[in-house]
């Protein structure tokens, strides 16, 4: 059932009290009650400290090079182990989305990719339960390489490229498993309009 957005929550916010925070998160616990006995002292919600129009957080960019699909292999801390995804990151200020997901690939991976070869493929929250926060993803085509990539954030190890058979193996061999990266490979390959997602 698809929400219009203008759906009643089913219970009430009672009292929000910050946590942690860093320099892009802050970490609540929310108090929230319903009319059923529902009562949760400590649910926690993790939200970005900005957002853009329509309460976009990040964007993700699914990069294709000749034909085939660029992954980075990143160490991922929080789950002790490798994980294959797209390059994504948080939108800068001044930035529009397109800009953001530009300057993104090309800090992460080295290529570029024509504004006009950018193409949105809707958009998801990552983490409904627990993150506050929804990704615009992109798909990249003819995209090409400025400088050698070379690994500039914690957990980044390298990229690799792969064409659709291989990805496909992947995903049926469990070994992408990151959100964002799967959404979009799907919408990319699977869809006739992927701007029909917005």
């Amino acid at each position: 059932m698809k929400s219009t957005g203008t759906d009643s929550p089913p219970y009430k916010l009672k009292k929000r009290k910050l946590v942690a925070e860093n320099t892009r998160f802050n970490i609540y616990f929310d108090h929230v009650t319903s009319e059923e006995d529902v009562d949760v002292p400590d649910y926690l919600v993790v939200s970005p400290k900005r957002f853009v129009a329509d309460g976009f957080s990040g964007v993700a960019i699914l990069p294709v090079v000749e034909g085939k699909i660029a992954l980075l292999k990143i160490y991922r801390h929080a789950i002790k182990n490798w994980s294959w995804e797209i390059p994504r990151g948080f939108i800068e200020p001044g930035e529009d989305l397109v800009e953001s997901v530009a300057r993104e690939l090309f800090e992460e991976t080295g290529l570029r990719c024509a504004h006009e070869n950018i193409q949105p493929l809707g958009s998801l929250h990552p983490d409904a339960g627990t993150l506050s926060a929804r990704i615009q993803l992109f798909a990249g085509t003819e995209c090409a390489v400025e400088q050698a990539y070379r690994a500039n954030e914690i957990g980044h190890s390298g990229m690799e490229l792969f064409d659709k058979d291989a990805i496909q193996a992947q995903i049926h061999g469990n070994e992408i498993q990151d959100p964002s990266t799967l959404v979009a490979i799907f919408r990319f390959l699977h869809l006739d309009d992927p701007a029909k997602t917005e």
